[in-house]
């Protein structure tokens, strides 16, 4: 009876910690591939955090700008897990990678700082691991680009191409083997390029405007916050909708959506500071979590730590509380 009590899993969400530090709004996290730490930007800069010990890292020296926010995070993906390394974007189009220090897991160092869309806004970032010449980096633009790039061991970031959309302003960009996935922001289109010849070979819609969205881990569906409902799920090869989950928007704010647990539920912000939790497969609301009594939670990511499953939340208001919650499983 011990044992069994012992090996039991939690099949509820529990508050972890709450993370203080920045002054300013929060306007993107994400947690590197190892689940340890977590990033967060916004109009005060960039901060790094190990979530063990539940502390903010010491970091670089940082040109902080309000007109210049940090507004895309992701931990690029590599073939060695020695170092982690971070890549940010701006609102003024610079494209910033943080490179973790060797043998220390507290320091972290900027290796490139570089403007790379002539001004414009960075809309979202992905990346692979590359096939030897680097790691691959994919960055799509206010202006309707869509770029690739490659940052080799020397930090020497090198364009691969550079191909313009018709009319989608894109919006988020995944990889799923050799296809580029990129979300229209207010068109529903989806367009999928092939990343070794820059062609768009595929084009297809949700008919709906996408807040945020996110591709499973066997890149056959996806979720979207279609700011209609709340929160609807597609397949990815016609972009038909499968199964919505109603969250009763009072408001229609942005808010980002992610899978958690092996892609079977479904984790969402709101308009209410309410974060709420969802089978996949059938649409019932499993939990809600209480992050703020009166902010929008806009702003969410989802994690695998090395024996929970974990959501990291802030609200995205310059007038909210800038508290990251985190909760485990």
């Amino acid at each position: 009876m011990i044992f069994s009590s012992i090996l039991k899993l939690p099949t509820k969400y529990a508050l972890g910690c709450r993370l203080w530090g920045h002054q300013d709004a929060i306007l993107c996290l994400a947690v590197s591939n190892s689940g340890t730490l977590l990033a967060s930007g916004g109009f005060d800069g960039l901060r790094v955090w190990d979530l063990h010990k539940e502390v903010q890292l010491p970091q670089p020296p940082q040109m902080q700008s309000p007109k210049d926010p940090i507004t895309t995070i992701t931990w690029l993906a590599q073939n060695d897990s020695i170092q982690e390394t971070l890549c940010c974007r701006t609102g003024l189009g610079y494209l910033l990678i943080w490179r973790q220090r060797p043998h220390t897991v507290v320091e972290f160092e900027e290796v490139v700082a570089r403007r790379i869309s002539g001004g414009h806004e960075i809309m979202a970032i992905a990346s692979d691991a590359g096939n030897g010449t680097g790691t691959c980096i994919i960055v799509t633009t206010w202006d309707k680009r869509v770029q690739t790039w490659t940052i080799d061991s020397r930090n020497r970031l090198s364009n691969v191409f550079s191909v313009e959309l018709t009319t989608s302003i894109p919006h988020a960009v995944y990889l799923r083997g050799c296809d580029i996935i990129v979300f229209g922001m207010y068109d529903g289109d989806i367009h999928v390029l092939q990343s070794d010849n820059r062609m768009v070979i595929e084009a297809r819609s949700t008919g709906m405007t996408t807040g945020s969205a996110c591709v499973d881990k066997t890149g056959s569906l996806f979720i979207i916050d279609n700011a209609i409902s709340g929160f609807s799920l597609h397949r990815l090869n016609d972009g038909s909708c499968i199964r919505t989950y109603d969250t009763k928007l009072l408001k229609m704010y942005p808010k980002q959506v992610a899978f958690a647990e092996d892609s079977t539920t479904i984790v969402g912000g709101s308009d209410n500071g309410l974060v709420y939790i969802f089978e996949m497969n059938t649409g019932t609301k499993r939990q809600v979590l209480q992050h703020s009594r009166m902010a929008q939670t806009q702003t969410i990511t989802t994690y695998n730590g090395e024996d929970h499953t974990g959501i990291v939340v802030v609200s995205s208001n310059n007038d909210a509380d800038n508290t990251i919650t985190v909760w485990k499983k």
